[in-house]
């Protein structure tokens, strides 16, 4: 019989239901039968034939529905289903239910949950619109396996009684077993785990497994608890079999503005010196970070970020993580429209065996300012930069400066259709030095006022060219810039604290100051000169070369050997990329020494991504400079793959080395398996180099999850 959607069959049903709690709660019924009948004097209701029942977001679909108005009982048999508001979806024989289907029996139920768990009973009772209690039950998160629909699956967990509380955001087990793979591994007379439906809840995480050389077998339980809607808090003991308990910790709170997270790790254990050997006492060993990122307003942001380790080598010895150096910061930025500002303080917490704590500077503050403007009437554009610094030390030279640098540039159609751009720029820098001696020997005096006043005149050409051949658009653009100021202007008494670092590269070719930093200038005339070449097809791919050169006009240059700038004519520097699509990018960045001809510098980095590999790769050899002065070769290489083997196991590994110095330095493997219902993984480390009590080890560790537990 087709179905018949009767407005006269459902305003049958609740006036039938006018006594019941369905009635009571004001929702209206909506009914679809094949047939219906109505026994008033038995108050019975029944519907057959694919009957559908919907009331306040409740589906119910089944062969058979009655209702006895008497006993005010609602009775489906023969292919039940009931949707929940929730998403979740039950399966059952026989069902009865009261109370606007809040409370009833279901026999032989089977339910899938809004997150694709699923759980089945022998007999349910539902004790609430929230509470259900299930007899002789099964859970479990992962699919039947499509070829074999009977195989146990990876995980499931049988227990006697189940009860489902959504009040309290549980589901609680009773005499329960854990099987893995159909074999039963663990037994509990109780224990619960967060609802499937519940982002948040507190409880116990997945546990990591471990072992190391220095520290022997580890196993970290982390423990979850929910403080309230925005802030939880973490606790991660770590039990270690050679250096006992070390304790961790992680609080994360939201605001309306921002959010605010501190972690932190401590343990008490003996105290070793810097032979490695235990000296008999104890002490505390530990480290904390605390991290802000607020937001004042549309135009202000702060934040803070605290690094500190109780010692040199804590965090290295517990793999918490590695560096040289700690940097603690605090920050206030401010953007509106063409202008930014910035005023931040750092501290520096040296972690090599040779540092020394009066040598580190505590910057406060750094300030920085940065303006454009357009001038009416010249044309153009004027930028604006000042930056202030004060750098105090407990042990050596205190260092204040103010710096204003100006630019005004404009464009102007060029010679044979190139762009032509000049500029006008002014630099001042001002000093106030204290203890310099203390720390520079050369310096000529203890405590001074320094300064430098730099002009510098810019002309640069550029001539662009493209051109269309079928699928392919080629570019070229020959660059030359003309720079013109006075030489020198690095005087001895200017100490050299933020421009120690350099590399001449491709990057900064045309830059006006190839120095980092403040407190060194690139002086003189000089002839910046290259060219760039490309390939770009239209589904996004290219190719690109880059080549140039730099000419200085004075005989004395500000840079050291090794840099490649100390002769007049530099060397060659340029970049090569090749990127035919988005799965595959090779980049050769190259400086070559012109006389000899000789490789100075040279670097590659790979990308390669197919649909089973992700594959990274670097390779880079260069002198070593310390303090502007070459000090050796550095020669570098390191890759990372994850090569998925198929649809759920991958293999990943990492390998750092240095060819020019000790060899291997960090070489590290992943083997992971990750499914709908179970995540586990197992990797090992080694790590070649040592630092006192952080000697060189083999760390190897393990961690599962099953989902929907946690």
């Amino acid at each position: 019989m087709a179905a018949v959607r009767s407005w006269a069959a459902g305003l049958l049903l609740a006036t039938a239901m006018a006594s019941s709690a369905l009635a009571r709660s004001g929702e209206p019924v909506e009914l679809l039968a094949d047939q219906m009948t109505y026994e008033r004097d038995l108050g019975l209701v029944v519907a057959r034939g694919n009957v559908e029942i919907t009331q306040e977001g409740r589906i119910l679909f089944a062969d058979t529905v009655s209702y006895n108005q008497r006993d005010d009982v609602v009775t489906a048999s023969g292919n039940v289903v009931l949707r929940e508001p929730t998403g979740d979806v039950l399966y059952a024989d026989h069902v009865q239910l009261t109370d606007n289907f809040k409370q009833g029996v279901v026999e032989e139920l089977k339910v899938r949950l809004a997150n694709n768990a699923r759980m089945a009973a022998r007999r349910a009772t539902r004790e609430g619109p929230n509470r259900t209690v299930l007899d002789r039950a099964v859970f479990t998160r992962c699919e039947a396996c499509p070829e074999h629909p009977d195989r146990a699956p990876i995980w499931q967990i049988k227990a006697n009684r189940v009860t489902r509380d959504l009040d309290d955001e549980i589901v609680e087990y009773d005499d329960a077993m854990v099987e893995l793979f159909g074999v039963p591994v663990l037994y509990t007379p109780y224990f619960f785990h967060p609802d499937p439906t519940v982002d948040r809840k507190s409880g116990l995480l997945a546990p990591i497994f471990g072992s190391s050389g220095e520290l022997g077998f580890q196993y970290t339980q982390p423990v979850y608890f929910v403080i309230d809607g925005q802030s939880d808090l973490t606790l991660a003991p770590r039990i270690t079999s050679k250096e006992g308990v070390v304790m961790g910790g992680e609080y994360r709170q939201q605001f309306a503005t921002g959010r605010w997270q501190t972690e932190g790790t401590i343990t008490y254990v003996d105290q070793i010196d810097v032979q490695n050997l235990k000296t008999g006492d104890k002490e505390l060993r530990g480290h904390i970070r605390s991290q802000g990122e607020f937001r004042l307003n549309e135009e202000f942001d702060w934040g803070f970020d605290f690094f500190r380790a109780s010692d040199d080598t804590y965090l290295r010895r517990y793999d918490i993580a590695g560096g040289s150096t700690l940097r603690s910061t605090a920050f206030l930025n401010g953007f509106n429209g063409r202008h930014a500002a910035s005023v931040e303080a750092f501290a520096f917490q040296g972690l090599r065996q040779n540092d020394k704590e009066g040598d580190t500077p505590i910057i406060l503050p750094l300030a920085n300012y940065d303006g454009s403007f357009v001038p009416r009437g010249a044309g153009g554009r004027l930028d604006v930069n000042m930056n202030a610094v004060a750098m105090q030390r407990t042990g050596g030279r205190d260092v204040r400066r103010t710096s204003f640098d100006g630019s005004w540039n404009r464009s102007l159609p060029g010679v044979l259709g190139g762009l032509l751009t000049g500029g006008l720029h002014l630099r001042g820098d001002a000093y106030h030095l204290s203890e310099a001696q203390d720390t520079d020997p050369t310096a000529t005096f203890n405590d001074s006022l320094q300064g430098r006043l730099w002009p510098m005149m810019t002309l640069d050409w550029r001539l662009p060219m493209v051109r269309s051949a079928g699928r392919l658009s080629q570019f070229i653009e020959p660059r030359v810039q003309l720079i013109g100021s006075p030489a020198g202007g690095n005087p001895n008494d200017i100490p050299n604290e933020d421009s120690q670092s350099f590399e001449f590269t491709d990057a900064n070719l045309f830059s006006r100051n190839r120095f980092t930093g403040f407190d060194r200038i690139e002086s003189g005339s000089r002839v910046n000169y290259g060219i760039t070449a490309a390939l770009h097809g239209a589904g996004g791919g290219f190719t690109e070369m880059v080549a140039g050169q730099s000419l200085r006009i004075n005989n004395n240059s500000a840079f050291s050997g090794g840099t490649g700038l100390e002769k007049r004519f530099s060397d060659m520097v340029g970049r090569v990329t090749i990127a035919p699509n988005q799965r595959f990018n090779y980049t050769f960045r190259y400086r070559v020494d012109v006389d000899s001809p000789r490789l100075d510098r040279h670097e590659h980095q790979l990308h390669l991504e197919t649909s089973r590999l992700t594959f990274d790769a670097a390779y880079i050899s260069l002198p070593r400079l310390v303090n502007g002065v070459a000090a050796g070769n550095t020669e570098e290489i390191s890759f990372n793959s994850i090569l998925k083997i198929d649809e759920n196991w991958s293999l990943g590994n990492g390998y750092r080395g240095n060819f020019a110095g000790d060899g291997a330095i960090r070489l590290e493997g992943l083997l992971r398996y990750l499914d709908e219902c179970f995540d586990f993984s197992v990797g090992a480390v080694r790590d070649f180099t040592s630092d006192r009590d952080a000697e060189a080890s083999t760390s190897v560790f393990v961690r599962f999850r099953l989902k929907g537990l946690n």
